[in-house]
Formats: C-alpha cells, sequence, structure tokens
C-alpha cells in the first residue's frame, strides 16, 4: 500500500511556494525526517524540518522543533540555523556564494544528518520567449527561457513558472529540471512545456531559473521521474546522509516575467 505525501520546496521571502506530491511506497512504516535546506546567492538561509506521515494518518506533517541546524563552507566559515518558526530554521546573514561550497548538518534527538551542495557559478537567464506550440486538438502558449550555456561545463537547471491571472491570483509553481548534454556551450531556448497549461492573454508568467548543482539534479530529476511513473514506489534520491528525505541545495537563483498579449 503506498502513501501519498507533500514535499515543498522553499522559494524564499515573498515568493511563490511549488508543491509536488509523488507516490511513494512507505508500507505504513515509521514516519521519516524530512529535511529540506536551501541557501541562494540573493536570499538567505532555510531549512524546513518535518516528518511523513503513515498512510493511515491525514496528510498533517508533524513540524520536528528543537533540532540543532548548522553551516559551514568550504572557508571554515560557521553559521548557526535558529528556529524562526516551529520546525523552520534560517540565518539571515548567510548568503550563498557561486563557486563555493556548503556543509550542513543536522542533529535531532542524537541523530546526525550531513549533506553538501556545491553553488554552481550563475548562468545568466536572458529573456523570456513566448511561442505557441500544437498539443494535441489545441495550440499551447508557451516560455522559452533564453540563456547562453558555458561551453565545457557540465551545467543542471531547475525552472519554476508560476502564472498570475488578472484578478491576481496566482497558480502552483510547474517545477522544470535539466542539464545541458545536448546543449553544451549552445543558447537554449528550451520551452516549459505543460500539458494542461491555462495560459491565456492577460496572464504574466513569472519564471524563476536556478543553477543546481549534480546531486541536487539528481534528486529533482527522481522527483520528476516518481511524478511521470506513479506506479513506481521508490523514495527520490536524496543527497543528505543519516537515513532521512529531502535535500539541501546551494543554488543560483534568479527570476523574469513577461506577459502575455
Amino acid at each position: 500500500m503506498k502513501k501519498y505525501f507533500t514535499i515543498t520546496f522553499f522559494f524564499f521571502i515573498a515568493l511563490m511556494s511549488c508543491t509536488k506530491t509523488i507516490n511513494v511506497d512507505l508500507n505504513n512504516a515509521s514516519p521519516q525526517i524530512v529535511i529540506e535546506g536551501i541557501i541562494t546567492d540573493q536570499t538567505f538561509a532555510q531549512v524546513n524540518i518535518t516528518q511523513s506521515v503513515m498512510f493511515s494518518n491525514s496528510n498533517n506533517f508533524p513540524t520536528v522543533t528543537g533540532a540543532t541546524v548548522k553551516v559551514t563552507d568550504n572557508l571554515n566559515n560557521n553559521f548557526s540555523l535558529t528556529e524562526s518558526a516551529p520546525g523552520f530554521y534560517s540565518n539571515k546573514i548567510l548568503f550563498g556564494v557561486p563557486g563555493r561550497t556548503y556543509n550542513l548538518s543536522v542533529t535531532i534527538n542524537g541523530v546526525n544528518y550531513t549533506a553538501s551542495s556545491t553553488m554552481p557559478q550563475k548562468v545568466n537567464l536572458d529573456t523570456l520567449l513566448l511561442t505557441k506550440i500544437p498539443y494535441f486538438n489545441k495550440m499551447l502558449t508557451v516560455v522559452q527561457p533564453q540563456y547562453k550555456d558555458p561551453t565545457g561545463i557540465a551545467n543542471y537547471y531547475s525552472f519554476i513558472e508560476t502564472i498570475t491571472y488578472p484578478n491576481n491570483t496566482s497558480s502552483s509553481g510547474f517545477f522544470f529540471v535539466w542539464d545541458d548534454r545536448f546543449n553544451d556551450g549552445g543558447v537554449s531556448t528550451r520551452p516549459l512545456i505543460v500539458a494542461d497549461s491555462t495560459i491565456i492573454s492577460g496572464d504574466t508568467v513569472n519564471v524563476e531559473m536556478r543553477c543546481i548543482d549534480k546531486n541536487v539534479y539528481r534528486y529533482y530529476n527522481s522527483l520528476s521521474g516518481l511524478q511521470q511513473n506513479s506506479t513506481t514506489p521508490e523514495n527520490p534520491v536524496s543527497n543528505i546522509t543519516g537515513g532521512c528525505l529531502g535535500y539541501f541545495s546551494a543554488n543560483t537563483t534568479q527570476r523574469k516575467k513577461v506577459a502575455i498579449p
């Protein structure tokens, strides 16, 4: 028997959040710790800690309080993250620097969980293009982020697309992840295709572009694969050791928006 649970990606400050409901075979196992941590070059470090729930429980994920959360970097700087809300830990002076490696340590009831992530150099998001593509019996309006991929470097990207409607309500964030294996050194205009897209004239499309490291890419990619094949009962590949779910990412971030004529 499988348990559906939701992992929330924190996009910080007054930003949107993106939820992904994935099908994971927990088999009524004991609750697991879920750690979701992120450091960007634009927003301060934040870590959210919750517990997964068993199949017989409601989708109300308990927060984990009283954890010890620390971050060090490869220049021997040390930072403590304090609990500003139940299960939510942050340090408002810790902003990420491209090229620097960050090490996360979380201790909960004597159990230590660790992770490491290196923030890539930022690849500039030049502009957002608009195009229409045929999809079955309809035409979809899609956004194409345009950027120049660096030559000879393995790059990994994630994108979050959110639609703001004329009444100022917003859609949930649509999440995309890919690498540059087939476009190394080229100009990318790969479209953000959502099969049930509702983008129409008058909407505003907001896109966040993240440059992520390989291990975070593997996590996001496995998460995407689980969504596309819900019959595969496995957890996404976490980059955190110690026996928990979740991820830790040090990534650059930038945002652009485009109005739909």
